[in-house]
């Protein structure tokens, strides 16, 4: 803890110091001739280029633009302002303006966004879930939420669905999966899952993931494609499974403080704003998502990439329901009505 506090407060300093035009609204020069452009600054930890950064960008695009350049939009990607969890204080604390992150980022401070990472929640459609994020009543809850922090939500996105990557055998019937070691980050909800299958999920680091493959540590692993693709995972895996089991939920965060003193017309401009960057999300997604599964398959023609039958997944959608019953377990009632609250969206949008 002290060595976070004291992360954090070296960050804080490095930021007034370096970047003092900060704010939300301009400032006239000394001369009165000529105007500062106000800084908002924005980070993420994901790949230069990758979704995160895509939407970062665009966001800087737009907002420099229809600001006429009287903001200045500064995108700090891979982590240059600390991991995520400093990340996320910071922005609590003022210390940038913006951040962009997965709902996992943030299940130790709210719990209940766990209901997240349950497995079969989600549709196997990525427009659908596009519109269960960004029009839902799920996320609405979890934005109040993240406001009892400080954290005003601007808006919900997604990275795409998470598929099985497997050595030895593809993951098609519980029978794949009796005593599979799976790797996952540690987080009791996500084990739970893995052992609904008869598997024997095993918390590895997600940098140790490349070795623990190669070193048959772990059998397998779930992850969204690009990331089989960027972390070259798919180097030391067999079989890809789309199973399109679980969903990578991501928001756009902002220091409440900061945006309650933007003024009228920049409040409406964000606002404005909004309908093109989930049109631009989804779009970047589903371009994004073919490419690295194209370069998958150019790079190594002798992985298989297959798909469940309609069978194979209520089979798996069956095994894990009983793992619903047990989210105030894991993320107490808030945890329950965000379930039940992605449940109905999903299946409202869904017809």
């Amino acid at each position: 803890m002290k060595k976070r506090l004291l992360a954090i407060g070296m960050i804080l300093m490095m930021t007034l110091l370096l970047f003092t035009a900060c704010g939300g609204s301009s400032t006239p020069s000394d001369e009165g001739t000529s105007t500062e452009p106000v800084v908002w600054k924005i980070s993420h930890q994901e790949a230069t280029g990758g979704v995160f950064d895509q939407y970062a960008n665009h966001f800087k695009e737009l907002i420099e633009e229809k600001s006429g350049g009287a903001i200045s939009v500064e995108v700090y990607p891979v982590g240059q302002l600390g991991d995520t969890g400093t990340q996320v204080e910071l922005i609590m604390n003022g210390g940038i303006q913006l951040g962009l992150f997965a709902a996992g980022d943030v299940g130790d401070m709210f719990p209940a966004v766990q209901a997240t990472s349950l497995n079969f929640v989600f549709s196997d459609d990525d427009a659908i879930n596009a519109k269960v994020l960004t029009q839902g009543e799920a996320t609405k809850k979890m934005n109040e939420m993240f406001a009892t922090k400080n954290l005003t939500t601007y808006d919900w996105f997604t990275l795409g669905n998470m598929q099985w990557g497997s050595v030895g055998h593809a993951l098609h019937t519980m029978d794949d999966f009796k005593g599979f070691k799976m790797r996952i980050m540690a987080s009791p909800i996500i084990a739970a899952n893995y052992e609904a299958l008869g598997a024997a999920p095993t918390p590895l680091a997600f940098t140790e993931t490349y070795s623990g493959l190669q070193l048959k540590t772990v059998e397998g692993t779930e992850q969204p494609m690009n990331a089989m693709e960027e972390m070259k995972f798919y180097e030391v895996l067999d079989y890809i499974v789309k199973s399109n089991h679980s969903q990578m939920a991501c928001f756009m965060a902002m220091n409440s403080d900061f945006y309650n003193a933007l003024s009228d017309d920049e409040k409406a401009m964000l606002e404005e704003i909004k309908p093109e960057m989930e049109e631009f999300a989804l779009q970047t997604l589903e371009s994004f998502l073919e490419e690295k599964e194209q370069i998958i398959r150019d790079s190594k023609p002798e992985l298989v990439i297959e798909e469940l039958t309609p069978e194979e997944r209520a089979a798996f959608v069956e095994a894990s329901l009983p793992v619903r019953d047990r989210i105030e377990e894991f993320a107490g009632a808030e945890g329950k009505e965000i379930l039940d609250l992605l449940l109905a969206d999903v299946e409202n949008f869904s017809n």
